[in-house]
């Protein structure tokens, strides 16, 4: 019985559930309905009313934060002088440049004589503009000097990191002297002269960097609250410049273990590359292209022979010069190649060049014959002309020669028959 006592309770329970749901579900589709028209609908445009409000609360803003910017400035010049601080100075004056003509559109926009619903919009935004671009400034410079004292107040942990650095790098230096003396017995002198100088550069580095550090230790003993930030910056920029210094000589080492490699590499291509160019010279017919390609071969096979042969080796000039010569040798192959192209097409196109400036010479000349009496020297000559270029164009050993031979052949006793027709009255028939 005690049982069946709790049904009461669980049917309401679930008729509030319901409630909830079907509750829920039509504010949905109430919002659905709301929000559906909108869709596709341009963003409203601004009221001039809300663009005025915004750029009341903008030049207030602004004014505040040029005045904080201008206190910061003081504290900022007493802190770290005047000379660390004028950029700070600089950005409040563009500030306050900005700020006087803001403040000056929005003395036309209060003034008794009202003016166009545009213009107002107009000055409206020109004053966000430039309050936004006022705030920015003084901004970015207040957080740089916050950022500068954090600096100051964490300038002692900071000169012991600097100290370990130079000690790091002191450490390398041995090492540095013995793989540049290794280097130098390995390759030849010009291969490894740009690094000649860069242990003792990277050693006054680390020298300067000390010497920075001790300038600081110096004004924190004197008066703990000395701004030491700057010398910070500059020794660590100085152990930087020293650690990169000991890098490229690392970095060297690799460059020119690569580049051996890739020599060995290019002086095989590069055979390789000679090698066809023989087997293409034997077909070529140009006698230039083939002077072209043997000069050419004989520097690649010259300067193959150098990288191969060279002691000791300097095998980024050898893959520059073995670059420098295949490249030379490619674009001969490339024109030989488009010569004997030029060559197999005229060749083809020949003998139908040469029919038919013969047929054109036949037609011609069987006019003339017809009508002896009649026909002028001009077409006699032009008929002349064209066997002539014929007869030159079947002797003629270069085929592309040839073809321009029968071709002119063809016009000239076109041209003749032409003549020949007129003179003999515009009868183009026989």
């Amino acid at each position: 019985m005690g049982d069946f006592s709790l049904i009461p309770s669980l049917i309401v329970f679930a008729v509030v559930v319901v409630a909830l749901i079907v509750g829920l579900s039509l504010l949905r589709r109430r919002a659905r309905r709301r929000i559906a028209p909108e869709i596709g609908r341009a963003p409203a445009r601004v009221e001039v009313s809300d663009l005025i409000r915004s750029a009341n609360i903008q030049l207030v803003q602004m004014d505040d934060a040029i005045r904080d910017a201008d206190e910061e400035l003081q504290f900022a010049i007493a802190e770290f002088g005047p000379e660390a601080t004028h950029e700070f100075a600089d950005a409040i004056a563009t500030a306050k440049t900005r700020a006087s003509e803001a403040f000056a559109l929005k003395q036309r926009l209060d003034d008794s004589v009202p003016d166009s619903e545009q213009r107002q919009r107009d000055w409206s935004k020109r004053i966000l503009t430039l309050s936004d671009s006022a705030h920015a400034l003084v901004t970015a410079q207040s957080r740089a000097f916050e950022r500068r004292r954090r600096q100051e107040t964490t300038a002692p942990d900071s000169l012991q990191r600097v100290r370990d650095d130079i000690a790091t790098g002191r450490d390398r230096l041995p090492a540095a002297s013995s793989l540049l003396e290794t280097l130098g017995a390995e390759y030849a002198p010009e291969a490894v002269a740009p690094m000649a100088g860069r242990t003792e550069a990277a050693e006054h580095a680390f020298d300067e960097a000390e010497r920075l550090v001790g300038a600081a230790d110096s004004g924190l003993a004197a008066a703990p609250l000395t701004p030491v930030a700057g010398q910070v910056q500059a020794a660590e920029a100085a152990v930087r410049r020293g650690a990169t210094l000991l890098d490229s000589i690392e970095r060297m080492r690799d460059s020119l273990r690569e580049a051996a490699g890739s020599r060995d590499e290019a002086v095989t291509a590069a055979r390789a590359l000679v090698a066809e160019a023989a087997r293409l010279r034997d077909t070529i017919e140009d006698a230039d292209a083939v002077a072209r390609i043997v000069a050419a071969s004989a520097a690649v096979d010259e300067v193959a022979h150098t990288a191969a042969t060279r002691t000791p080796p300097h095998p980024a000039a050898d893959l520059d010069a073995l670059a420098a010569a295949t490249a030379r040798l490619d674009e001969t192959l490339a024109v030989a190649r488009t010569a004997q192209q030029r060559l197999d097409s005229a060749r083809s196109a020949l003998v139908g060049a040469v029919h038919i400036a013969e047929s054109h010479i036949r037609t011609a000349s069987d006019f003339i014959a017809a009508r002896r009496g009649s026909v002028g020297t001009d077409a006699r000559t032009r008929l002349a002309g064209a066997e002539r270029e014929l007869g030159l164009a079947r002797l003629e050993a270069d085929p592309v020669a040839a073809l321009d031979g029968a071709r002119r052949a063809a016009t000239l006793a076109t041209d003749a028959d032409a003549l020949a027709r007129y003179d003999a009255g515009g009868s183009f028939h026989s």
